[in-house]
């Protein structure tokens, strides 16, 4: 599509802009208003190859107000001819730079169409713009266009970048790309420092940046930012005497960001994160991978709510590193300044519960206020008594969520599915929990392994009102395909003859010698 000039496309039924006459008439009688409602819901949604495609816009654009559009959703992947449903980054091959300057450029156009009214007749109130860091003079003709939308007025509220690479995933051979592109971007910042001091909410992925300082700068010239979203980014300091390599760099979160409200650090390279100063911070998402140093700190971060911490060991040096054993104490990671926590994510990525169970006393300053917890990607054949340790420490907690990955297509299944009895923790003698509402479990195979466990916290928690077992569908096809060669974990997924009056008996054997209200589910797959 030759984006940018809207008002020469043709109708996906008339091609040639003949004929048809009778269904263009029907629509020439519809108001104003009602057309640009459509067209803005089309832009709003991303839809920008169907807004163009449509007789709506190819007959009425030049006669249709839509500089009163208050809301503009603009990607680059719309841009991409031939690319219909698939991502941007399907395109490879040596055309693959071409196209990309091609959409890049055909974006622009358009970008530039949508914001040239003055701001006495257009004002957007929400402008998201997802484009590619490709050439110097592109990049910074986006930049030019939003900084002059900025100032001008023509945007006034919210502004989301989301800024991304050819990468799809990353190896040791790419670093100097991943370089590249931290540069890259740099150069951007700074030839266009208005682009930015609009934008609310901003996601760059694989960007390596050797400047230590280069997020702080960012964040410091992003005067509006209340979402940060790092993936797959690297932040270096200089390389040391005699060293080949840079070393990593803490990410801190100082008060340059006063209105910052969501951090996302996904899978990155640094030592570690640091929230020394967060007077806005409600949600904090980390994801990490080395076990270097503790890989997140808390100072004043007095309104967060929300934290997800997600980590799959890497090894550091060769297979046996005595650092895949590290295990963290959670009473060194989560705040300890208030017991502000509301909602607590746990990743395990399916390898190893990676902190030690320790008392409740040490970790209740940080959970005491608890409400939801969400442990996922549990690996399959842990016994899950060292959840107990967490429940204990959150007198509050009102919802508990279980899940158990299952992939029996892994050669490693069988190993990791057996019982592993080493992390175990039992409660205070007498301890009951008076404020827990509501538990689930979910996993693929091997149902049955849970309801000991869930037997027990309906003993421990006094007024649980609903248990649910969710027996997941099978979404791998590769498990599909493995399940017939293990007929006892197949068994294990309740889809039995007569499941009706198995789920029942089921359900009257978790209840059996407890006396409890509580409604037990269980959510049988496809």
């Amino acid at each position: 599509m030759a984006a940018g000039t809207f008002d020469e496309h043709r109708s996906i039924d008339d091609p040639a802009g003949t004929g048809n006459a009778a269904g263009v008439d029907k629509i020439s009688e519809l108001p104003d208003d009602v057309l640009l409602d459509i067209l803005g819901r089309l832009f709003t949604a991303g839809h920008v190859r169907t807004a163009a495609s449509t007789s709506i816009l190819s007959r009425r654009w030049r006669s249709l107000p839509w500089p009163e559009m208050p809301r503009l959703s603009l990607d680059v992947g719309d841009f991409l001819s031939g690319s219909d449903d698939n991502t941007w980054r399907v395109v490879r091959g040596r055309h693959r730079f071409w196209r990309q300057h091609h959409a890049t450029a055909a974006f622009t156009a358009a970008l530039a169409r949508f914001l040239a009214a003055p701001a006495s007749k257009r004002i957007v109130e929400h402008l998201s713009l997802t484009f590619i860091l490709t050439r110097r003079d592109y990049v910074c003709r986006i930049g030019d266009l939003l900084a002059g939308a900025s100032a001008s007025g023509v945007v006034k509220n919210s502004v989301e970048l989301k800024i991304v690479t050819e990468m799809s995933f990353t190896s040791s051979r790419d670093a100097l790309t991943m370089i590249g592109y931290g540069e890259r971007f740099v150069h951007f910042f700074k030839d266009c420092p208005g682009a930015f001091r609009r934008v609310t909410k901003l996601s760059l992925e694989y960007l390596w940046f050797e400047d230590e300082h280069a997020l702080r700068d960012l964040v410091r010239g992003c005067d509006a930012l209340e979402f940060l979203s790092l993936k797959f980014c690297a932040l270096l300091r200089p390389p040391l005497p005699d060293a080949d390599v840079n070393p990593l760099a803490v990410l801190a979160v100082y008060d340059d960001a006063p209105r910052l409200k969501t951090l996302v650090c996904d899978g990155c390279l640094v030592d570690s994160v640091e929230v020394s100063q967060a007077p806005a911070l409600v949600e904090l998402q980390l994801r990490w991978l080395l076990d270097i140093v503790p890989p997140v700190s808390f100072g004043c971060a007095p309104l967060l709510k929300s934290l997800s911490l997600r980590h799959h060991p890497r090894p550091v040096g060769g297979e046996d590193d005595d650092m895949m054993n590290v295990k963290w104490k959670l009473s060194e990671l989560l705040a300890r300044d208030g017991g502000q926590i509301e909602t607590l994510l746990l990743d395990f990525e399916n390898d190893k519960i990676w902190f030690q169970p320790e008392g409740p006393r040490r970790l209740r300053a940080a959970l005491g206020e608890l409400k939801e917890l969400h442990l996922t990607k549990i690996p399959a054949g842990y016994n899950l008594s060292w959840a107990l340790f967490l429940l204990e420490a959150s007198p509050l907690l009102e919802s508990l969520e279980i899940h158990i990955f299952d992939h029996i297509c892994r050669g490693e299944w069988r190993k990791k599915h057996r019982e592993n009895t080493d992390l175990t923790w039992q409660p205070s003698p007498g301890f009951m929990h008076l404020n827990l509402k509501k538990l689930t479990f979910q996993r693929a195979f091997n149902v049955y392994k849970d309801m000991p466990f869930a037997r027990l916290i309906m003993e421990l928690a006094v007024n649980l009102e609903t248990l649910t077992f969710g027996v997941e569908t099978l979404e791998c096809k590769d498990c599909v395909a493995a399940e017939p060669n293990f007929p006892d974990p197949a068994r294990s997924r309740l889809r039995l003859p007569g499941n009706s009056e198995h789920v029942d008996a089921v359900v009257k054997k978790l209840k059996d010698g407890i006396s409890t209200s509580v409604q037990i589910t269980i959510h049988l797959p496809d």
